[in-house]
């Protein structure tokens, strides 16, 4: 039934109800099976992330699921946490932890997303990517809701990189001045011990820093 949830998720459908509804069946067993598989995304992204801020920064976890890159923020960096999903059952799984002043349920597709401009130090989008139809959109609302100089930590498949563009959009927000790029990392294993998927999807990993808040 694992591998069932996970090739739903590998098709990367961008309706709403539908990835609610496939998150929501799998909120239970959805931490073990990706552990099982070594899913090492949530945990690279994290060591990444906290080697740029300092204790207590408020930081957004961008579809939270059920707390995967807050558990591994929280090991490395004593910090504020807040996140934002769209599945209800994956936030009763997060809101568990304990880790999370306010979750949020949102579809990340719709913006305006609820929270102030210049709220955070920082936001962490990490497997997230595949599900949002307009990147450009979500990376610009959360260049609006981390402040100047904070920054935002995304992943993306290698695959859905190219098919969507993502050279494209890096640039576009250089020209903007919406960010600087600090790291495009190589693609990295995705789900290593994963029978099926093991060696034909790796992950990139993006780090940038926020200019300034985005205005018109």
């Amino acid at each position: 039934m694992a591998d069932d949830k996970f090739q739903k998720a590998i098709c990367g459908s961008t309706d709403a109800a539908a990835v609610t509804e496939f998150y929501d069946d799998w909120a239970d067993t959805y931490e073990a099976n990706l552990n099982a598989w070594d899913y090492q995304a949530p945990t690279d992204a994290a060591l990444t992330l906290a080697g740029c801020l300092s204790a207590d920064a408020d930081i957004l976890d961008v579809g939270c699921g059920t707390g995967l890159f807050g558990k591994a923020i929280k090991n490395h960096l004593p910090c504020r946490l807040q996140g934002i999903d769209i599945s209800p059952a994956s936030l009763d799984q997060a809101r568990k932890t304990g880790l999370y002043e306010r979750l949020t349920c949102g579809d990340l597709q719709k913006t305006p997303l609820p929270f102030a401009t210049g709220a955070f130090a920082a936001a962490a989008c990490v497997g997230v990517m595949t599900y949002i139809e307009d990147a450009a959109a979500l990376l610009a609302e959360l260049c609006r809701v981390v402040r100047t100089d904070g920054y935002i930590l995304f992943t993306q498949r290698d695959d859905r990189w190219q098919q969507r563009g993502f050279d494209n959009l890096m640039a576009d927000f250089e020209v903007r001045h919406l960010w600087r790029s600090c790291q495009i990392s190589q693609p990295r294993p995705y789900m290593p011990k994963h029978k099926t998927y093991a060696g034909t999807i790796q992950v990139i990993h993006v780090l940038c820093q926020v200019e300034g808040p985005v205005s018109g």
